[in-house]
């Protein structure tokens, strides 16, 4: 790649697509309910999540297959024209040695597409995915479109992830691009297959369930040209890490089988109050860093968006930050519980409608791995 003459390209945050399955789970009907102790269960119950969606039979590359496409469609984006691809990968890959990140650029028809996956920060991983998509477009000295997609789905059986959250599944996919990207044209409906020229017209299967665009019920909506389909433009991101926390919750899954996975803390006193205060710092130091450095003063923010846990971890942040979380985070919470990566992408795409342009919104993202991510974007006209 070449070096971009001149004043760095404005990066741009395409509209987030959603699809969600169909199957929706209600929080006191899961299954581990029966052998959680008491005062577990009561601390489940009171996590403000009402339901999760489940995505049965679907792998991670499904669910961010179906998003992609959606993506694509909506945005009016030819997958040849893809400049890059990047897979935010998920915790537990249907084969080892085998690559997903080449496996959904075959399906989607990214064939000119550089194709990379990005993981290992858990819920940090798409803040990352945003961040490499950026120097990468930054590098290429003209315009280009990277699509990002993501597949989450709980590893384990068990979807309450004590003692914080429960996990919820969804795919989700997005355009990052140049804001000299200004290209038109007919919209682009993808028939998700190898080819990617001919008109959708469904139903798609790809190892599961039959597919058809906007499994949130919405659908995409088609819109000529990347860079006038996008939401929001990105300011700047700090993103930080410190692998003192790396195998803070995990999983061992080399000597026991897929149905017996289960996700453990290792240390829930180091979680619930060392890491909360490491947070803390954290989040407060990164947020004051790029405010500073984008000259924003913070009465000055739209709204502020984060990760969706619980409740009570938005009354933590709120308190401890002096911010006050997006109501829209507390519904999602409510509807589709804890979606990893997907969370804060999620927000911020239902916080748009409520966005008047040139307005700023700051985004939260961290992860008990531990990492951190401070975002500032603003919003572009529709």
């Amino acid at each position: 790649m070449s070096a971009y003459a001149g004043t760095p390209p404005e990066i741009r945050i395409g509209r987030v697509h959603l699809w969600h399955p169909e199957h929706t789970l209600a929080v006191t009907d899961l299954p581990e309910r029966a052998t959680l102790p008491e005062a577990r269960d009561r601390q489940l119950l009171a996590l403000g999540i009402d339901r999760v969606r489940v995505a049965d039979g679907l792998t991670e590359v499904d669910l961010a297959e179906r998003a992609a496409l959606d993506a694509l469609a909506g945005s009016g984006t030819d997958p040849a024209d893809l400049d890059g691809l990047l897979l935010v990968q998920g915790r537990a890959p249907e084969y080892l040695m085998a690559s997903e990140a080449t496996r959904l650029q075959h399906r989607i028809g990214a064939t000119r597409a550089l194709t990379l996956g990005v993981g290992d920060l858990g819920c940090v991983s798409s803040s990352a995915a945003i961040e490499i998509g950026a120097a990468l477009l930054r590098g290429r000295g003209g315009p280009g479109r990277i699509l990002v997609a993501m597949g989450v789905r709980a590893a384990a059986t068990a979807r309450y992830r004590p003692p914080m959250t429960v996990l919820g599944d969804c795919g989700a996919a997005f355009l990052l691009t140049t804001g000299d990207d200004d290209a038109g044209g007919a919209p682009y409906t993808s028939t998700g297959d190898t080819g990617g020229s001919a008109p959708y017209t469904g139903p798609y299967t790809s190892g599961g369930a039959p597919y058809a665009p906007g499994g949130d019920g919405a659908g995409p909506a088609p819109h000529p040209g990347g860079s006038r389909s996008a939401r929001y433009r990105l300011l700047g991101q700090e993103l930080r890490s410190d692998g003192r926390y790396a195998d803070l919750f995990r999983i061992r899954y080399r000597e026991l089988p897929p149905e017996r996975w289960a996700e453990e803390c290792a240390d829930e006193n180091a979680y619930s109050f060392q890491l909360a205060i490491e947070s803390r710092n954290r989040l407060r130091d990164l947020n004051a860093e790029l405010l500073r450095r984008c000259a924003t003063a913070q009465d000055e923010l739209a709204a502020v968006v984060m990760q969706n846990l619980s409740v009570g971890a938005f009354a933590f942040w709120q308190d401890a930050l002096g911010l006050k979380i997006a109501d829209v985070c507390r519904d999602n919470l409510a509807g589709h519980g804890h979606l990893g990566p997907a969370d804060v992408l999620m927000n911020l795409e239902r916080l748009a409608p409520s966005v008047p342009a040139g307005g700023k919104v700051l985004v939260m993202n961290s992860s008990p791995v531990a990492a951190w991510c401070t975002a500032l974007v603003e919003r572009l006209p529709d």
